[in-house]
């Protein structure tokens, strides 16, 4: 006559494997973070290295697809004159945050721009020390910045 394990028996099975499958979740998680983070400090470093090597600023940008502000920023960077100028001066290197959850590490190493909002900008010399950050959320409401108002700040560099 066969015997079936005890209801105590597989409780403890089903919680030893339920824990297993867990940790190797977690695993993969932080992994995957890892080498997120990986990814988009190597991105950033190749940028850095393009303006050295050209002599120009790296511009740094920090938004989101879902934010409007981000897109109008985008849209100002497309027009003529701010276009000529940013290829002519600046290396742009564009970073996603997501929700706030994305790429934070990098956000981190350059100080926090994201603090008060996005699109953050943060712009780094060729030698790779920051010139200025945006902490302040100066391009948070870029949605009603006028074209003329961000040639201003790029001037200014």
């Amino acid at each position: 006559m066969r015997k079936f394990p005890s209801a105590f028996y597989m409780e403890h099975r089903f919680r030893i494997l339920f824990s297993l499958l867990f940790f190797g979740f977690t695993l993969t998680a932080l992994s995957h973070c890892s080498k997120q983070s990986d990814i988009i400090f190597s991105n950033y470093e190749e940028s850095l290295v393009l303006a050295k090597n050209s002599n120009r600023k790296l511009i740094v940008v920090f938004g989101a697809d879902w934010c409007p502000d981000c897109r109008a920023l985008d849209g100002i960077f497309e027009e003529p004159e701010p276009k000529a100028l940013l290829k002519e001066n600046f290396i742009l290197f564009k970073v996603d945050v997501g929700r706030f959850d994305k790429n934070l590490s990098l956000n981190d190493k350059l100080g926090n721009p994201i603090q008060n909002g996005i699109p953050a900008l943060v712009v780094v010399k060729p030698d790779g020390n920051i010139l200025t950050s945006t902490k302040g959320g100066e391009f948070s409401n870029a949605s009603k910045m006028t074209k003329e108002q961000v040639l201003e700040y790029l001037y200014r560099l």
